[in-house]
């Protein structure tokens, strides 16, 4: 559905820049978007602006949110998020016409970068598995697991974030090289509360486990993993005897 968003409001944009004799809207301090620009597409690109970041007016403009367009100060640079957006902009023009235009002498499947490729619906282009790393190290994890139960009640079903059982094992993986066992069980567990079926989240539960050094329990989630993808066992048994082993 996103997507289909994402490509409404390009063919908007791509329309309104096509069609001729357009009345220029004249605005105040455009300082990357022509200044001749015609408010029907200034609107539009707004609009796809919103639509790729999943925010609204109020988050780069100088105007309170729920009041008339008329109220906001269109052309303050008071909000820092405005000032990125001009780098931002100016950054997938660069990518755009001095990058991907190289690409296109190898390649008939070339895309162009648009906000939406790096957004995908959220105002911080970040992986769930980055954003879950770094909440658990500066908040703790009673605080990432309510983040992650938040961003998959918004998110789920959509782009934005990738909720599939291997995120919360790569979490985990950085938690046991930061000898952080006790959290990185902590994110073990919530994979097998949201993936109690996933041979993935038990093998990730396992490694937790082991690395703090539970035989035991790192044994039982290794076995419980091969019961439920018999295709890695020839991995799985080898690390069920290794760890039997020792």
């Amino acid at each position: 559905m996103f997507r289909k968003m994402t490509l409404l409001f390009s063919f908007i944009i791509l329309l309104g820049i096509m069609t001729p004799a357009q009345e220029a809207g004249n605005f105040k301090n455009l300082k990357v978007l022509p200044k001749d620009i015609s408010k029907d597409d200034l609107k539009s690109i707004m609009k796809g602006f919103t639509a790729a970041l999943g925010v609204r007016c109020s988050y780069c403009h100088d105007g309170e949110e729920g009041k008339p367009l008329d109220t906001y100060d269109f052309a303050s640079d008071k909000k820092t998020h405005k000032l990125k957006a001009r780098v931002m902009i100016k950054m997938t023009r660069d990518i755009n016409q001095k990058y991907l235009s190289e690409l296109k002498e190898f390649s008939d499947h070339i895309d162009k970068v648009e906000c939406a490729t790096c957004h995908r619906g959220a105002n911080e282009p970040k992986m769930l598995d980055d954003v879950m790393y770094m909440t658990v190290k500066r908040k703790g994890v009673e605080e990432a697991v309510n983040t992650y139960h938040k961003l998959y009640d918004r998110y789920y079903g959509g782009n934005t974030y990738d909720f599939r059982d291997h995120t919360l094992v790569s979490v985990i993986h950085k938690l046991n090289d930061d000898k952080d066992y006790d959290a990185a069980i902590a994110m073990g567990k919530l994979n097998l509360e949201m993936y109690p079926n996933s041979g993935v989240a038990h093998f990730g539960m396992g490694q937790a486990y082991e690395a703090k050094g539970d035989k035991e329990n790192a044994l039982a989630e290794y076995k419980k993993a091969l019961e439920l993808m018999p295709e890695a066992g020839r991995f799985l048994n080898k690390k069920i005897q290794d760890l039997e082993a020792k």
